[in-house]
């Protein structure tokens, strides 16, 4: 059984504060020299675009040797102990826990924060590793250079989630602080915050865009659903206490699934193994996919016994 590590608080981290650049070196497995140098580097990243949603997205994705970097980073902020408001980058949670919160007909409001990776720049990176971390200003500045490209942080790696958070935490905070003093139940999930209870109305909505303004971010999506409205929170749909499958998401996966045919072995293995971990996040929501995980399991087990015996002829 695989060991799962526990969180621990901010000042328990291995980077709290890290005094020079050679024990961060020592610490991210490499010479002092060598991680300097590619923090100075100018071609550390693949760029490319992605349809989402109809339209384009610029994505910087770290080469293999800066991902080692973002990798071993990573692995030391997810651990951080994270605000029970916050739904991404924690184990047991998701964009379904997240919109299971805000179950039950009472009124609701949301928005997102606009280019949220892009609006996370230098300055905000460098604020949370010398005011949060509490590493020195040679440490932090190295750190920035690290965990940023084009002056903001990479749309296409694994740190930028969590960065992004905790270096917009004082905002998520306030916006927080917010909801508690108006009575109603707050969310984050990445850029995504929703509210609900009896008073989640315009009024509470224009102090959150306040407190959004006020630390330098823009919004966008902003949504107020009445209290017997079927509401969309993070893709998942919600009617009262019940939580439905969004129709788009469920034509996907049966697209998908009819495809699988059309594919050489090796990848339809892929596409199956991916399919299970969306069919299974549906099962959360509606229990007919169970069976459908089920199938695909076996699917799978059965597929790869196949490719097994393929590669000893």
């Amino acid at each position: 059984m695989k060991k799962v590590e526990k969180s621990y608080p901010l000042d328990q981290s291995p980077l709290y504060l890290m005094p020079t650049r050679k024990k961060l070196a020592g610490l991210l497995g490499f010479s002092p020299r060598a991680l300097q140098k590619l923090a100075d580097g100018t071609n550390n990243y693949v760029r490319f675009k992605i349809k989402q949603d109809g339209k384009e997205r610029d994505i910087q994705a770290p080469k293999a040797i800066m991902e080692k970097v973002h990798r071993k980073l990573f692995t030391f902020l997810v651990r951080i102990e994270k605000p029970d408001y916050l739904h991404s980058g924690r184990k047991m949670h998701s964009y379904i826990s997240n919109a299971r919160v805000h179950r039950g007909a009472v009124p609701l409001a949301k928005l997102d924060i606009k280019k949220f990776y892009p609006s996370i720049d230098g300055g905000r990176v460098y604020r949370f590793f010398i005011e949060g971390l509490k590493c020195s200003p040679d440490v932090a500045g190295l750190l920035r250079k690290l965990c940023t490209v084009d002056g903001h942080l990479p749309t296409g790696s694994c740190l930028s989630q969590l960065l992004a958070f905790f270096s917009a935490k004082p905002m998520f905070d306030e916006l927080h602080e917010h909801a508690i003093a108006s009575g109603v139940k707050g969310t984050c999930y990445v850029d995504d915050l929703t509210w609900s209870g009896r008073n989640a109305t315009g009024s509470f909505m224009w102090g959150a865009k306040q407190i959004v303004h006020s630390h330098g971010f823009s919004y966008h999506k902003d949504r107020l659903y009445s209290e017997h409205e079927r509401k969309v929170v993070t893709g998942v749909f919600i009617s009262g206490d019940d939580l439905q499958v969004i129709p788009s998401r469920e034509r996907e996966v049966w697209a998908a699934l009819n495809a699988l045919g059309g594919v050489n072995e090796g990848a339809r293995l892929k596409a199956i193994t991916s399919l299970i971990g969306k069919v299974s996040a549906f099962s959360q929501i509606d229990a007919r996919y169970l069976a459908k995980v089920k199938a695909l399991r076996q699917r799978q087990k059965a597929m790869k016994v196949k490719l097994a015996r393929a590669v000893t002829v």
